[in-house]
């Protein structure tokens, strides 16, 4: 067997960029597995990046974050929460056939005026509406030819009303069926993170695969998880407030520490000056953040088949609004407000009608008093600029038009979400944009190896490298434990021929 190259008489030194759950899984598993000599430099105060719960008194749990566990069956972070307690039996688990399609019960749909849609009319739209969201799905899972810049929006705004229009309804139910098109493509907007359906690759539409089982909305937040998997890692494994500027990965040229090691690691200086040298080193930055950031992060710079791959990709703005009101105005047997615009009067004309965006205000168990609203894209970066005061003025405004009721009061308490602003994700979660290649998620995870070896030196993880389960938590918690698995391999064969 040929050497490996690596220095199997010592324990390597591992750094990961970033604290979220790609990085702290690669931990966790190099730990386990007793390559223990390694290092987290994330950039902020705190641990988690994209898995945010903040906490409000005794009731009131807030994720201004990753929100779902999706699906049981197989997912690592179900069982994980199920092992320890977290999924208690009096929490309803989301029960969802897709993920663009909620369970209805207790769900209103609201037009301008307090009127409400009938659930008939809802039921049968949306027996349409799945039809061709499986059309959608079955391009990938088929392989159907279509052309590279077909997008998901436009097929399913050509065929639904092709649908529509061979019903018996009459002329107000076909109208009112139109407006929930528009209502529903807004969802799809926010559960793939992208700003207009018509930027979603319908090739690969049907790549993220859905797993089976139910939906859970975790009551005790997901910083608990979290904080299970941190409590498996050394304290000392952490590095707060290290924001890093250059990871350097070849040993010509190098600006070398006294305390590096060999000519063949790499360093990973950070902003406050401090150098860490280490044998690999795995990235698990958000993508929006490679997006902006990787041509001057890596020295020498990224390969240009990956800087394409990556700018190809898809990485949108999804913001969540929270209204909290001293006692619900609403039935507390409501579980979600939806707010469906006249067909005509759906989209927005203009960043003015920026609220348009916002489909829904969902009441979450873990704060009853609180309506939880989305809003994806353009729209999402626009409320960014806004006042908390204003947008509190807005929605008010809104709910007082969608409800027909004129007492709604203010709340208590306005907070939004400003992923599109934070400078360290510069976005939410990734999708597969029109145009976008069939292999651009795997070769952006591939790994910049030693030259000549097949010994990696730069990793990359995170929710945007796993090919199935982009944008959810399972998939960077996955990402992260694939890199960390590919060192415990190298190390092992190494091991192994040796003796």
């Amino acid at each position: 067997m040929a050497s490996t190259g690596v220095h199997g008489s010592r324990r390597p030194q591992v750094v990961v960029v970033g604290g979220g759950m790609a990085g702290v899984a690669a931990a966790q598993r190099l730990v386990q597995e007793g390559l223990t000599h390694v290092k987290i430099l994330e950039a902020r105060d705190r641990v988690g990046g994209r898995i945010w719960t903040q906490y409000f008194g005794s009731d009131t749990t807030l994720e201004f974050g990753g929100n779902w566990i999706h699906g049981s069956i197989g997912n690592p972070i179900y069982e994980l929460a199920k092992q320890h307690g977290l999924l208690r039996d009096e929490v309803k688990p989301e029960d969802l056939d897709r993920p663009n399609v909620r369970e209805l019960e207790n769900e209103k749909f609201l037009m301008p005026g307090g009127k409400v849609i009938d659930e008939a009319v809802v039921v049968s739209f949306l027996k349409n509406y799945n039809e061709v969201i499986e059309e959608c799905d079955a391009v990938f899972k088929e392989g159907r030819p279509v052309q590279p810049g077909d997008s998901a929006g436009d097929f399913i705004r050509q065929e639904l009303p092709k649908q529509l229009a061979l019903s018996n309804d009459i002329d107000a139910v076909k109208c009112t069926k139109m407006a929930l098109l528009k209502h529903f493509l807004k969802l799809e907007t926010c559960i793939t993170g992208c700003h207009d359906m018509g930027e979603e690759s319908l090739e690969y539409f049907g790549q993220y695969k859905e797993l089976e089982g139910d939906h859970y909305n975790n009551p005790s937040g997901y910083n608990v998880i979290l904080d299970l998997i941190l409590k498996t890692i050394p304290p000392d494994c952490m590095a707060y407030n290290k924001k890093v500027q250059c990871i350097r990965w070849r040993g010509e040229g190098k600006k070398r520490s006294e305390s590096a090691h060999s000519a063949d690691g790499v360093e990973v200086e950070c902003e406050d000056g401090q150098v860490f040298s280490a044998d690999h080193v795995i990235v698990t930055v958000p993508l929006g953040y490679l997006k902006k950031n990787s041509r001057n992060l890596f020295q020498p710079p990224l390969p240009e088949e990956k800087l394409a791959s990556i700018e190809r990709m898809g990485f949108g703005v999804v913001n969540k609004i929270f209204l909290t009101f001293q006692k619900p105005f609403w039935d507390t047997d409501c579980e979600a407000l939806h707010l469906v615009w006249d067909q005509d009067e759906s989209n927005p004309k203009g960043p003015e009608e920026w609220y348009k965006k916002t489909y829904c205000f969902y009441i979450d168990s873990k704060a009853p008093n609180t309506l939880l609203g989305w809003i994806s894209g353009r729209e999402a970066e626009y409320m960014e600029t806004l006042s908390e005061e204003e947008i509190a003025d807005t929605f008010v405004g809104l709910l007082k038009k969608f409800t027909g009721k004129e007492d709604i009061p203010q709340p208590v308490r306005t907070m939004i979400t400003r992923w599109g602003s934070d400078a360290l994700t510069c976005g939410s979660y990734s999708y597969i944009h029109v145009g976008e290649k069939g292999d651009d998620i795997n070769t952006v995870a591939e790994p910049l190896y030693r030259d000549n070896t097949e010994i990696p030196v730069v990793q990359f993880a995170g929710e945007a490298t796993h090919s199935e389960f982009f944008s959810t938590v399972h998939g960077a918690y996955l990402s992260g434990q694939r890199e960390a698995n590919r060192l415990v391999n190298l190390y092992a064969s190494s091991e192994t021929s040796k003796s």
